[in-house]
């Protein structure tokens, strides 16, 4: 699989005649200053210039590919919307930078036509890069969705009941005979979806995060926070407040804003005024800068408060040595910073502060500051006048429209004093690496064999390579030389500072500003193209099944048996209980398929076929759901693209929001882990219900449609990995449902649980060929588990002490949240430790522990364990019995000879619906340990006693003579535990002598 990149020449023409009085109008040449504060000696505003294509004879029509540095030029329907000049790219293919090149250049890396067109009696040149990445055309796949497909109107919940379809550019809009409602399958959980879902505070969303920003819009302007800068902190929450620390708007009204194209890293939102008058901005993960791109407008800036001072960059003395007048008397402080009445550093920026009401600013680089303590540094691509109001102190706005390129950083507080601005090598850092802007991104992956080991798993035989590319542009020209995308400054959050390669990072020593999310600190990153691997598991069903004892062997499966008489899905059960209980029975099939003696031909030998009376189960309730025999059956959204449940889409509170897709990779992993089983034990599932599984594992683990330019096909009409941020490298359960964090996840073992339910699906629906939707599916799980154990997991630094754990742990929240040893809910803009359901500790951990399958114990490390499962027993008597299951099974990974013990008193009828005593006896008897140290104990004490070893291990419990006494008593009848469980026959004992736990003593 090689990533192949196709550059190809579009060109578009308007048919607006308007538009050709858009074009350039002469510039002026610049003054020969270091326009970057930072640059090399060398790196000159000359040398940096832009090509004056008037004086070559060009114009520019359309919006498509303006870059900064040239007049934006728009038309008037609006029907083009690349204002920002985006990249082209489709799913799996690294999108590279393009370089525009005017002139030959023995160091381009891509080719470009130029076509001359005549309109209006002008000639006009455009170029157009829209670079279309490709890979070679898989064969066509046959798919059909085997669900009904609905309109959401006839349910009573149509789209524009949640989504403001206006806030979409008409391109995306499917036509009005589409059953669809986009042109593209919608990502519901998308970072942005705020922003488009109708907002209980009215006209202006809902924030979403994009590290280390937060922003809100309104029809009239974009807000942006610093929420780590209004951070309240508790022992049980930490929130990052949204705070609108700057305000973007103009002068002109906004007639319409709108979503105009969205990729998995990246959304594109634009104001309109006019034909003639707009703005864009392209909000790009990552991105330490706020990037602004205007058309004949004119830009307005509002603090939080007020602007404490607007300043000029000082220069590498901060003694404005080079200033033209440096006039101290007179003047107000709060401008320029040194109460000068009207200052200049030449060319980057002036200040003349003559005025008694407004101070006007001249030049490419400020700096404004607010009382709260944000200061942020603005530059622009073009020359721009900036009037201050002195008397109110509220605006920092542009004399005249505007057309080009602005950029804003905020600065750390920690680094306010202006005598530490030229001493800061962050501030240097984002003065130097302003030039090139990111514009949105595409990921991309392969997979391959690797005999390395990793601290995720130690014996993985395949690796996934991911790939962040960031389109970029450059405010400095329109030709953008290929190796200047490598100046592209951005910032990686945890996990990726642990996975990037050092060269590509910058230390504390070159870069000491220090920003911040909710996800911890942020890691400097240089380059447009971030790669990094991931391990993928070799784990299938079970990591391996681990021998145990006839007399434990016997013991399961007599309880296997035993619960497949307990409480049975109804067909009345919503889509999530449901779930919770196919998979149960799912777990029962495979401990049998286990642990049931077969002979060569693999028929059972022993105890009657409990296997077949499983999978018989199994069948009726798995494929009466599938078929749509149940009341909460799944449909197919046509409007959006997914599978959504029959009670969830009449009702948006039903189904935890699963009609508005809330929540569908904790139900869905339930179906594809009980389909996996049931197609591993009878291949002949596949045949019959393949298609239908299919459409579930497709609605959350889709591989293509993440970028709103290239949809792949109509046929699998589902969205990119509906839950997975590739960005925060985990899933948010969050749908269209407006939340003030922005995305939130509770359960992350329950997504850990999906994706490891798809990996397997996928393994065994592509089992007779070399797959990349499995590893597809596999990475997928690699990442979840990283994800919770990076941003879930907690072990306090105080307990770890110098212990050799010290370095094995993440320290990303403050020590008294740490305390919590586990994070209830990850947000993008708070965290938790909490659930939705309650507060004690209990509920934080288990809800972040089921389902309990083979994956738990990768996904709860015993160096985890070890202090996280003492924590939470600490004081505690006892555990309900609804959540005693899990905790039994999470000691086993620790201790499990004292978890086989804990395990005996469990009532299976009383565990959660995904949880069966059976389940939890075999995950035990899979731990390693489990048996040696008790039956040496044992063993030990009975040669004291009698001078033989005991005959029994801990897996049976010794009868006692009354239990001898009469066949009678051995009846299951005669004991009330026994036969309230449905239990017949022979149990104290059994006729394997095995006495079951709910035996009378």
């Amino acid at each position: 699989r090689g990533n192949k990149v196709l550059a190809t020449n579009k060109i578009m023409v308007s048919d607006e005649k308007k538009d050709v009085g858009m074009t350039n109008q002469p510039r002026a040449p610049r003054s020969q200053f270091h326009y970057f504060y930072g640059s090399t000696p060398g790196t000159t505003a000359q040398s940096l210039s832009v090509p004056n294509h008037r004086d070559e004879g060009e114009s520019t029509q359309n919006e498509q590919d303006s870059l900064v540095g040239e007049e934006l030029v728009s038309t008037d329907n609006e029907g083009e919307h690349e204002l920002l000049g985006l990249v082209n790219g489709e799913k799996k293919t690294t999108t590279t930078t393009p370089a525009v090149q005017h002139s030959p250049s023995p160091n381009g890396i891509c080719t470009i036509t130029v076509l001359l067109l005549v309109a209006c009696a002008m000639a006009a040149s455009v170029v157009l890069l829209m670079p279309h990445s490709s890979d070679p055309m898989p064969e066509k796949q046959t798919f059909t969705i085997p669900y009904k497909h609905v309109n959401r109107e006839d349910y009573g919940d149509p789209v524009d009941a949640f989504i403001d379809m206006d806030l979409f550019h008409p391109n995306l809009i499917a036509p009005p005979e589409s059953p669809k409602s986009f042109v593209f399958p919608f990502p519901t959980g998308a970072f942005w979806t705020n922003l488009v879902v109708h907002s209980p505070q009215g006209d202006v969303s809902y924030p979403v995060a994009v590290y280390p920003y937060a922003y809100r819009w309104s029809g009239t302007s974009l807000q942006v926070s610093y929420p780590a800068g209004h951070r309240v902190v508790d022992k049980h929450t930490i929130q990052d407040t949204f705070a609108p620390d700057l305000k973007i708007t103009t002068v002109e009204e906004v007639s319409k804003r709108y979503v105009t194209q969205f990729d998995p890293l990246s959304v594109t939102l634009r104001f309109v005024s006019s034909s003639d008058s707009k703005w864009e901005s392209a909000l790009v993960q990552g991105s330490p800068y706020i990037t602004l791109q205007y058309l004949q407008a004119t830009p307005v800036f509002k603090p939080l408060s007020i602007f404490s001072s607007v300043q000029c960059p000082g220069d590498a003395d901060e003694n404005f040595s080079d200033l033209l007048d440096n006039n101290s008397s007179g003047g107000d402080s709060n401008v320029g910073g040194k109460g000068s009445d009207q200052r200049q550093l030449f060319g980057v920026c002036s200040i003349d502060d003559s005025d008694q009401e407004t101070a006007t600013m001249r030049g490419v680089q400020f700096i404004f500051r607010t009382p709260e303590g944000a200061s942020w540094i603005m530059f622009a691509s073009e020359p721009m006048n900036l009037v201050f109001d002195k008397i109110r102190k509220t605006t920092v706005s542009s004399s005249s429209a505007y057309s080009g390129v602005i950029r804003l950083a905020y600065i750390p507080n920690d680094k306010q004093d202006e005598k530490t601005f030229d001493s800061s090598t962050g501030l240097r850092r984002l003065i130097y690496h302003s030039e090139i802007y990111p514009v949105g991104g595409q990921l991309s992956y392969d997979f391959h064999s690797s005999t390395s080991q990793s601290s995720l798993t130690d014996d993985s035989s395949r690796h996934a390579t991911v790939t962040f590319s960031f389109a970029t542009r450059s405010m400095m020209a329109p030709s953008l030389k290929s190796a200047s995308t490598q100046n592209l400054l951005m910032l990686g959050l945890p996990h990726h500072s642990e996975l990037l390669a050092e060269s590509v990072k910058l230390d504390e020593k070159k870069f000491d500003l220090k920003y911040k999310c909710i996800k911890g600190h942020l890691t400097p990153v240089i380059g447009s193209t971030w790669s990094y691997q991931e391990p993928l598991f070799d784990l299938e069903f079970d990591d391996h099944v681990q021998g145990v004892s006839d007399n434990v062997r016997d013991l399961i499966l007599q309880q296997v048996e035993a619960d497949l008489d307990r409480v049975l899905p109804t067909f009345a059960e919503n889509v999530y209980g449901y779930g919770k209980q196919v998979a149960r029975l799912a777990q029962l099939a495979h401990i049998a398929d286990k642990l049931e003696v077969k002979d060569k031909s693999g028929n059972v030998t022993e105890l009657g076929g409990v296997l077949e009376k499983t999978v018989n189960q199994l069948s009726k309730y798995l494929e009466a759901y599938l078929s749509a025999d149940v009341s909460d059956n799944l449909l197919f959204d046509s409007n959006m693209g997914g599978l959504v449940s029959t009670n969830g889409l009449h009702d948006k509170g039903e189904d935890f929001g699963n009609g508005r897709y809330n929540d569908h990779h904790f139900h869905y992993g339930y179906f594809l882990y009980a389909s996996a089983v049931m197609a591993k034990i009878d291949p002949s599932f596949i045949e019959r219900f393949g298609p239908h599984v299919d459409a579930i594992f497709h609605d959350i683990a889709h591989s293509t449609n993440g970028d709103s330019r290239s949809v792949e096909s109509d046929n699998i009409f589902f969205p990119m990995t509906r839950h997975k941020s590739w960005f925060d490298g985990h899933s948010f359960a969050t749908g269209m449902f407006p939340f003030g964090n922005g995305k939130s996840q509770e359960s992350s073992s329950e997504a850990v649980n999906c994706y490891y339910g798809a990996y397997l699906w996928s393994s065994v629906r592509h089992a007779e060929v070399a797959s990349d939707v499995t590893d597809f599916s596999r990475l997928l799980l690699a990442m979840e588990v990283r994800g919770a154990k990076t941003y879930w997991h907690m072990i306090p630094k105080s307990i770890l002490g110098n212990s050799t754990d010290a370095t094995a742990f993440h320290h990303l929240y403050t020590p008294d949240f740490e305390e919590n040893y586990m994070v209830g809910n990850v947000g993008m803009l708070d965290v938790a430790a909490n659930t939705w359901f309650g507060t004690d500790p209990l509920y934080i951990h288990m809800i972040n522990a089921i389902p309990i399958t083979a994956i738990t114990k990768l996904l709860f490390e015993k160096d985890y364990v070890k202090y996280e499962y003492p924590f939470l027993m600490d004081s505690r008597n006892s555990v309900e019995m609804a959540w005693r299951g899990y905790t039994t099974s999470i000691h086993a990974i620790i201790d499990p000879n004292a978890a086989w013990k804990e395990a005996q008193d469990l009532v299976s009828f009383e565990l959660d619906a995904a949880l069966s005593k059976s389940q939890v006896l075999y995950f035990i008897s899979q731990q390693p340990g489990f048996g040696l140290a008790s039956e040496t104990r044992n063993s030990t004490n009975s040669t004291k006693s009698s001078g033989r070893p005991n005959s029994f291990s801990l897996t049976t419990k010794a009868p006692s003579p009354s239990q001898h006494e009469s066949s009678s008593s051995s009846s299951c009848a005669s004991h009330p535990s026994c036969a309230n469980t449905g239990l017949t026959g022979e149990c104290c004992p059994s006729s394997r002598n095995i006495f079951l736990d709910c035996c009378s003593r």
